[in-house]
């Protein structure tokens, strides 16, 4: 059997991704089996398992992938750089959520999360690391005067990192929820 290129392996991976994505948004995550990942990536067994060990791994990839976005938009002020404009870092990140369309997976993931403690345990770890990188682009704000620094930095890191939930909660549940409103609403509150 011929080798797969590392390009190939990629693509396979976005494909198990995406497949499943599908799966657990129509689904659910329990009524989910691997057998329906298979038949919705039109690939067999093997080749999933090849990337994955199982739903709670792909939950994780999905779940590292989203969060991974996030941090990309809110991208990487440093000490002594100037930052973007505030309301503008804020509405890259919401709108990622929105673009994403993570709402309805995010949901399922929180609800297993509170079942399976290790999932728990891993978007734990996850919640960990975007909220350390919101701090230090709340301090390089902070720095710059934007935002208030007698507030420690991680406390408003442990608010925002809170807050891409609820505007997933609100993408799924509520009427006329939009990054730019949310993003804008935010903005208001955390400048001096």
């Amino acid at each position: 059997m011929p080798r797969l290129t590392q390009c190939t392996r990629d693509a396979r991976r976005q494909q198990i991704l995406t497949a499943a994505r599908r799966c657990f948004t129509r689904n659910g995550f329990q009524a989910t089996s691997m057998q329906d990942i298979f038949a919705e990536a039109g690939l067999s067994a093997g080749a999933v398992y090849s990337h994955f060990t199982g739903k709670d791994e792909i939950i994780t990839a999905i779940a590292n992938e989203v969060i991974g976005k996030i941090t990309s938009a809110a991208g990487t002020a440093l000490p002594g750089d100037e930052p973007p404009a505030l309301d503008e870092v804020l509405a890259q990140i919401f709108d990622t959520l929105q673009q994403a369309d993570v709402a309805p997976i995010a949901i399922i993931v929180w609800g297993e999360a509170i079942r399976d403690q290790a999932l728990g345990q891993r978007l734990s770890a996850l919640y960990r690391g975007l909220a350390g990188h919101f701090a230090r682009l709340i301090a390089s704000y902070q720095q710059h005067g934007t935002i208030d620094p007698r507030v420690p930095a991680e406390y408003i890191a442990q608010v925002l990192t809170a807050l891409g939930p609820a505007f997933l909660h609100q993408l799924a549940f509520g009427p006329g929820t939009d990054a730019t409103t949310f993003a804008h609403g935010l903005g208001a509150l955390l400048r001096r």
